[in-house]
């Protein structure tokens, strides 16, 4: 066998020293080195060390012991020669440190090979080291990666939630509540009320389909497009719900975004002097009524999603009695479990049922906690409610 000059061997030896192998991995094209023991210098770095207990064993074991504890920054094997082949010898040394013993008297081939089997383990070891070394380090780069991202994460929810409503209007024969959860740090879902004149609302719950940055994106873009109001002078007009989505859906079209998320909308003018909404719906889920007395019933109305093609809305008119409720929602309850319903729309039905005579902000708090006890949210949700007082 042949070694490899770059390969340093240092041999620890008493007196005399160990010169019958170190000539012999001279000659096999190792680098040696020779030292006596010695418990107070530092070693010499090398890929072997090699431990001759022959003549001065105990000051052998010490210094094997040593060579090991030493080793803080790294793995170097240590071959123990000892001078005899009883096991209680093989035991101790390897109990100080060794990774593995060699008996006098040895046959130069023996020796040789098992200095060629600690090389292959130190090369072996030395290169997982060195792919670990990579791996912390691509792992501190990627906390940090993540923590930037994080951050950035935490700027775009508090910018995402400053353009929703920060209070909801207060009127002396309605009340308002909303429930909004989203499933990451930034969602899809978007929701807005604001006044239009002195007797109507405007109002509509949103949801950009999936969550995360892009749809969050997406909502701000589609908050800036809805145009609910013209003015014109002194005088204005308020813009029909139908017209308000169809406006809304061509400018999307227009922006030829790629990879266009759906978007789904439910958009409410309301007249809140005498209860009459009008509403049209674009792909949203269908809005759930809840009458003062009776059963709850969806208003089941067609309308496609936005984004997709030129199309056409349609309007519905209804009027809210005093005690009557509507909840307008996200798909996010197609996770909805509710006592023994199926998972969706069954079980939101059954909860609406079950709380449907609590106040309007109960209601929503109820439905938005006790629908979710069962399953996982796994999308964002938004609930958005109107009450009719007496």
């Amino acid at each position: 066998m042949t070694g490899v000059p770059s390969i340093q061997i240092e041999i620890f030896a008493g007196a005399p020293p160990a010169q019958d192998f170190d000539a012999l991995l001279r000659d096999a094209g190792y680098a040696v080195g020779v030292r006596q023991f010695d418990g107070a210098s530092q070693p010499t770095p090398a890929q072997i060390y090699i431990v001759d207990g022959m003549y001065q064993t105990e000051s052998a074991l010490r210094s094997c012991h040593r060579l090991r504890i030493g080793q803080n920054d790294g793995y170097t094997p240590i071959l123990f020669v000892t001078a005899d082949g009883q096991s209680a010898s093989r035991r101790a040394c390897l109990e100080c440190g060794a990774d593995t013993s060699l008996a006098r008297p040895f046959e130069p081939a023996e020796l040789l090979a098992q200095v060629a089997a600690l090389v292959r383990i130190k090369e072996r070891h030395d290169h997982l080291a060195t792919r670990a070394a990579e791996a912390q380090r691509v792992s501190v780069r990627l906390q940090e990666a993540t923590a930037q991202i994080d951050q950035e994460l935490e700027l775009a929810r508090r910018l995402q939630e400053s353009f929703l409503p920060q209070a909801l209007p207060q009127l002396p024969r309605v009340r308002f509540a909303v429930k909004y959860k989203p499933c990451a740090q930034v969602g899809g879902d978007f929701y807005d009320i604001f006044r239009l004149d002195e007797k109507h609302l405007g109002f509509y719950v949103a949801d950009a389909m999936g969550h995360g940055v892009p749809a969050s994106l997406l909502t701000i873009f589609v908050k800036k497009g809805v145009r609910s109001k013209e003015i014109s002078g002194q005088t204005y007009r308020l813009i029909p719900p139908t017209e308000v989505l169809e406006r809304l859906n061509r400018d999307l079209i227009e922006q030829e975004i790629p990879d266009l998320p759906f978007i789904t909308m439910v958009y409410v003018l309301f007249n809140y002097t005498d209860g009459t909404l009008e509403l049209s719906r674009a792909g949203h889920p269908y809005p759930l009524y809840l009458p003062k007395d009776g059963k709850p019933t969806l208003w089941q109305m067609e309308g496609s999603l936005l984004g997709v093609f030129d199309t056409r809305f349609r309007v519905m008119t209804h009027q809210l009695k005093p005690g009557d409720k509507l909840l307008l929602y996200t798909d996010g309850m197609d996770g909805a479990s509710f006592s023994k319903q199926p998972v969706g729309l069954a079980s939101l039905l059954a909860a609406a049922e079950h709380f449907q005579a609590l106040p309007i902000d109960e209601l929503i708090e109820r439905l938005a906690s006790d629908l979710f006890t069962q399953t996982r949210q796994n999308d964002d949700l938004t609930v958005f409610g109107v009450e009719m007082l007496a």
